[in-house]
């Protein structure tokens, strides 16, 4: 749950929920939201971790719990796919998710053998 993981982030840094809200300039009145199991907007969790000098996954899944954590990844395409994004607006975020998970999840043969970049 994200109110778990951002406590526990919190106190790994020696600092509260509160206090990180306050530094950031956002209120903390939605915090009781996030204890019952709802979800911070994207710019808010980003902000949260950027502060925290933390991963977006370990405010999600939690600290070494992300589903592909022991995957390699390759950080220059996945600063190239933060940065793609960031520029989406919010209203059309899910719509790119539902795209990408319908199409390219199991990708088609077509895309499989491509070796554009």
């Amino acid at each position: 749950m994200f109110y778990d993981n951002f406590k526990a982030a919190c106190e790994r840094e020696g600092t509260t929920i509160t206090t990180v809200l306050a530094e950031i300039g956002r209120a903390s009145g939605n915090t009781g939201g996030w204890k019952v199991g709802k979800f911070p907007r994207l710019d808010i969790v980003m902000e949260i971790a950027e502060y925290l000098q933390i991963s977006l996954d370990e405010l999600v899944y939690g600290l070494g719990k992300a589903p592909y954590s022991n995957k390699t990844q390759n950080c220059e395409l996945s600063s190239e796919w933060g940065d793609i994004i960031s520029q989406i607006p919010e209203d059309r975020q899910q719509l790119c998710k539902d795209f990408l998970r319908t199409h390219m999840v199991a990708a088609p043969k077509k895309y499989a053998d491509d070796k554009r970049a």
